[in-house]
């Protein structure tokens, strides 16, 4: 990849390659970081973005883009988890976008240098594989797929969205032993390894002297985090109620206080649970603001029509455990049919299960 792409795409410099592309040598990570502190405004523009979950414009200039980014980064890994994890996400759904603009020949190269094994196929037309949905009068429907994954890679690859069906080898299509993707697949793919590379250099920023480098700006970058997740850390968890959780819900609670993206049936299993338990919608609702995607107003729409309180005043059952197997969602063998059964029992006392 040429070195403008660094300016749309700067995740793809790593932090092996980045004093040479900022500075022109090697250098150690104190002046690295001293170069990208001239460049902090710009960085608190991207953490500000993704903390009010609005649009980043990068300009064409690679080496303020790759700056900031990087010490946006670095501050948010130091000020403090929930805001790297929302820069994460944030920075991973923009480069999703991004990449659904390029052309199909330049989305399997961005992939390629995100680490991605894809091969494009669309030699001929663009097309690649084609699948004949159906016709629509005397027109066909057809499902184009221009790239195509050998299994393993594509398993590595997916990683969390396996627990989403869509994303089950058996509901993909697949021929001699290669996966096939569209566009916009391929454009899912590169979010997730996105939202894994921030995340990973954050964990290679977090030496103390690097934070002591930043302390001048982190008062700053610490004011944006919301007073609902500061408070919610302050607050204990009510024991009566989770030390009663089945494995399964409480490895979703624990993956959601730490700031994990939940996928949509994690979101469903854990919701539908604790309104059954007796949480009110507020209580869920703010169970979910450690979530990096997190927005309020689409959360409580969903939960209340979890409860039954929006369109068809239905209110949606705990999933069984014979479907939260086939979902991955179950981490143990319980001995029981549903979450709640479990919750019942343990609830009751020691010596029930």
């Amino acid at each position: 990849m040429g070195g403008s792409a660094y300016s749309k795409y700067p995740v793809l410099a790593d932090l092996e390659s980045l004093p040479r592309i900022l500075i022109g040598r090697e250098s150690s990570a104190s002046e690295l970081v001293e170069y990208m502190k001239s460049f902090a405004e710009r960085a608190m523009r991207r953490i500000e973005c993704a903390v009010r979950r609005s649009k980043y414009t990068p300009t064409s200039d690679p080496l303020l883009e790759l700056s900031s980014f990087y010490l946006a980064v670095a501050l948010a890994q130091h000020a403090h988890g929930w805001l790297l994890r929302r820069l994460a996400d944030h920075e991973a759904k923009r480069v999703a976008l991004e990449i659904l603009k390029e052309g199909e020949r330049e989305v399997a190269a961005l992939l390629s240098a995100l680490g991605i094994k894809i091969e494009y196929i669309g030699e001929e037309d663009g097309c690649g594989h084609r699948v004949t949905l159906g016709r629509r009068g005397s027109k066909e429907e057809i499902a184009c797929y221009p790239y195509r994954m050998r299994i393993p890679a594509y398993l590595k690859c997916a990683g969390k969205l396996l627990a989403e069906p869509d994303w089950k080898l058996v509901n993909r299509l697949v021929l001699e032993g290669h996966v096939f993707l569209s566009k916009r697949d391929a454009a899912r793919l590169a979010e997730e390894e996105v939202k894994r590379r921030v995340l990973e250099y954050g964990r290679a920023l977090s030496a103390e002297f690097v934070g002591e480098m930043l302390k001048d700006y982190l008062s700053a970058v610490m004011s944006l985090v919301p007073k609902e997740i500061v408070e919610r850390e302050r607050r204990s968890a009510p024991e009566r109620v989770e030390r009663a959780f089945p494995p399964c819900v409480a490895r979703l609670r624990e993956l959601l206080s730490r700031g994990e993206h939940l996928s949509h049936h994690q979101r469903f299993a854990l919701a539908t649970f604790m309104l059954s338990v007796g949480y009110s919608v507020d209580e869920v609702v703010d169970a979910f603001r450690t979530s990096p995607d997190f927005d309020e107003k689409v959360a409580r729409y969903q939960i209340e029509h979890l409860a039954g309180l929006r369109g068809s005043k239905k209110r949606y059952r705990v999933y069984s455990c014979s479907k939260m197997k086939p979902l991955g969602l179950c981490v143990a063998e319980c001995g029981t049919k549903t979450p709640l059964q479990y919750y019942r029992r343990a609830a009751t006392g020691p010596g029930t299960l």
